[in-house]
């Protein structure tokens, strides 16, 4: 198992993933891009995306049906928060399905009640078109 940093020679694989389950296509002008392989095959990936200098939403976390079960999402995800804080960044936001709220705790990642915090109108506007379109509920975390 091994994570490296996406090139913008992986671009194209890691849209033709993101393609395959209707996620929005990675742009590395403005997204820093993990690539996880194992047995040196393209097992996963996953991003932090910039919305400003204060905010970054970590998202995209995709591992291929044929490598689930080896525990590589914990590894992505971990590798993406220790990249995350070393960019000293105020707000890190995470909107994954409910029932993978324990997996993010994991993490250091919170669920933000949106009575009592100010969250990005990306962010939230976001997480507002996710609560609308996904079947299955989302939360919105903080880092």
């Amino acid at each position: 198992m091994k994570i490296q940093l996406a090139t913008s020679n992986d671009l194209e694989w890691i849209n033709n993933q993101y393609d395959s389950i209707g996620f929005v296509r990675s742009d590395l002008n403005r997204e820093k891009v993990a690539i996880i392989t194992y047995n040196n095959e393209y097992a996963g990936v996953g991003r932090l995306v910039q919305i400003d200098e204060d905010t970054i939403e970590m998202g995209g976390i995709f591992i291929l049906p044929k490598f689930r079960g080896l525990q590589l999402a914990g590894e992505l995800v971990s590798f993406l928060v220790e990249t995350v804080k070393k960019l000293q960044v105020q707000h890190v936001y995470c909107l994954p399905f409910e029932e993978l709220e324990n997996f993010y705790k994991k993490y250091g990642y919170t669920e933000v009640d949106t009575t009592k915090e100010v969250v990005h109108p990306i962010i939230l506007k976001k997480y507002n078109w996710c609560l609308d379109h996904y079947d299955k509920h989302v939360l919105l975390c903080k880092l």
